[in-house]
């Protein structure tokens, strides 16, 4: 059985006017690599024609998405490459693919994590330097709704927490130099002067009647 793509047209408000000639070239050099990707890639087209029709309809649906940029790009064949199946996949497999975060090479929370970390860290607001963070980037994630919602309904917190967490994994992948951890500081022992030392001993001979 086929693995089937469709082949009508998709209803877009996107026309080739709206799609630059970068973003052309984009997706037939990706096809070329999703073709070596796929060995029983023809079995999804039965013609040169069809297999064009697709390639416009995927351009469309691409940039409907919003993913048509190399990062995004890479990020779906480098997917693709790891998959099983030796057929062509679906545009909307791709854009998953394209549009999946790895959180943790970010050092950030997943979506799903990311209520059971903030509920934690409210224990350590106040201490943050005995929290284990797993990199500055989730300090300043989880510093910024602390801050921002602890103060607030916890159901004003969880409605804010997606729009946060996507903010930061911007931050992320654009190189922002985030905050350092803050650290337990080291509690110098403090120094008392001789003299005062001196004078401290005598008032308590004194006091307590000692020559």
């Amino acid at each position: 059985m086929k693995n089937v793509i469709p082949m009508e047209p998709a209803k877009s408000a996107v026309t080739k006017s709206d799609i630059p000639n970068n973003a052309v070239r984009l997706i037939d050099r990706m096809f070329v690599r999703l073709k070596s990707i796929f060995p029983a890639w023809k079995h999804a087209f039965d013609s040169e024609i069809e297999y064009n029709e697709t390639k416009q309809v995927w351009l469309e649906e691409l940039f409907k998405a919003g993913v048509v940029n190399p990062q995004f790009l890479k990020r779906g064949l480098d997917l693709a490459a790891k998959s099983e199946s030796p057929f062509f996949p679906s545009v909307g497999q791709f854009i998953a693919w394209c549009e999946f975060e790895n959180y943790h090479e970010l050092g950030l929370p997943t979506p799903e994590e990311l209520s059971s970390r903030i509920q934690k860290y409210f224990g350590y607001a106040k201490e943050p330097h005995n929290f284990k963070f797993r990199s500055k980037a989730e300090y300043y994630l989880l510093k910024t709704i602390y801050d921002g919602y602890s103060k607030k309904k916890w159901e004003d917190c969880q409605k804010a927490m997606p729009k946060i967490l996507a903010e930061v994994v911007d931050k992320a992948r654009t190189g922002f130099e985030f905050p350092q951890i803050p650290e337990l500081l080291e509690q110098k022992p403090k120094v008392i002067p001789p003299e005062v030392s001196k004078n401290g001993v005598a008032k308590i001979k004194e006091i307590m009647g000692i020559a």
